[in-house]
């Protein structure tokens, strides 16, 4: 049985499923996480391999991981010094989104304010869109219902939400006055569009596709 699933009808158990809110927060399919196992699927898998997981990237980003590392540290110093409850899960939580921030967008997240607030709400917002029902999903005739409940109209605002972060990210990227700190993901993604050096004509839309992947 396992021959049978693994390699001799392995295409057509590699496939993945059509869930409309993974289809539509992943641009329609075109990053990695919810491609279909093609050609496509394929080469996007080969250029998060080998320009942004590789393994020389991933040590080149130690100081960061060291940085934050020592910041959670201190927060929970700080809270054991004013004999506070540590929420352990949360700071775990915001350490792992930090160092993400930093090495794919080049920016943090943690500061108290209203930039947070919107950040974490917009990542709350597309995770849940992620893992909801939706009737169009298992009985395509009913997609209506969607659309009665509210789902869909939730699912067009959370993504809009998730473009405009995304366009701010690439317009950040692209400003010719920004300070030029090491490469970050985001960079890496615009070069490769810049010299066309990958057999998929790089868009915009598979720009920001990745970059949903890589955090969500």
């Amino acid at each position: 049985m396992a021959k049978e699933v693994m390699k001799t009808h392995d295409l057509e158990f590699s496939g993945r499923p059509y869930l409309l809110g993974q289809y539509k927060l992943s641009y329609n399919g075109l990053g990695m996480a919810f491609s279909p196992c093609n050609d496509h699927w394929r080469e996007m898998r080969k250029i998060c391999v080998l320009h942004l997981f590789n393994s020389k990237r991933v040590r080149s980003f130690r100081h960061i991981r060291e940085d934050e590392v020592l910041e959670m540290i201190k927060m929970i110093s700080k809270f054991a010094s004013a004999s506070k409850l540590t929420n352990l899960s949360e700071i775990l939580i915001l350490l792992t989104s930090t160092i993400i921030c930093r090495v794919a967008f080049g920016k943090r997240y943690d500061d108290d304010g209203c930039e947070r607030s919107r950040f974490h709400g917009l990542l709350d917002g597309v995770q849940t869109m992620e893992m909801s029902f939706f009737f169009s999903d298992y009985f395509p005739l009913m997609g209506w219902v969607d659309k009665l409940t509210g789902m869909i109209a939730r699912l067009e605002k959370v993504f809009e939400e998730l473009d405009l972060f995304c366009q701010k990210i690439v317009d950040e990227h692209l400003d010719p006055n920004r300070p030029k700190p090491e490469q970050e993901d985001t960079d890496v993604l615009l070069r490769l569009q810049k010299d066309r050096s990958s057999t998929v004509d790089l868009t915009w839309d598979h720009i920001k596709a990745v970059l949903v992947v890589i955090y969500s």
